[in-house]
């Protein structure tokens, strides 16, 4: 009578193991599925953040990297300018600087450039 429960709660072990590993497994497999739905989204993001540097990078945009780049040159060119000509380097100069040129940039655009008048002596020579 004991082997038979042995064998009994042997069965009942082995089916427990069976039934526990098929729940890991379908969790594992909805856990995939879910990482592959959220791949496909991240690599549309990618893809669109990838065309709109393009077109950015087409028209002349600059990136932020490039941006950085010379903003750094700025002001190592503004700590040379200050020690070849004996003064401390303006704290504030590149702040200034960045700040007119948005305001320099919008007066330019919102003025259109003069035309030349015609000369009235070209005019009656062309008649």
């Amino acid at each position: 009578m004991a082997k038979k429960l042995k064998k009994v709660d042997d069965q009942q072990l082995a089916d427990a193991v069976r039934m526990s590993s098929q729940e890991i497994w379908q969790a594992g497999l909805a856990a995939f599925a879910k990482a592959q739905e959220e791949e496909g989204k991240f690599f549309s993001m990618q893809l669109f953040e990838e065309r709109v540097l393009r077109a950015l990078s087409s028209i002349g945009v600059p990136t932020r990297q490039e941006i950085d780049a010379l903003q750094q040159r700025i002001d190592a060119l503004g700590a040379q300018v200050a020690a070849l000509s004996g003064q401390a380097a303006p704290r504030h100069a590149a702040k200034a600087a960045k700040a007119a040129a948005p305001a320099k940039a919008k007066a330019a655009v919102s003025k259109p450039a003069k035309k030349a008048a015609p000369k009235k002596a070209a005019a009656k020579k062309a008649r």
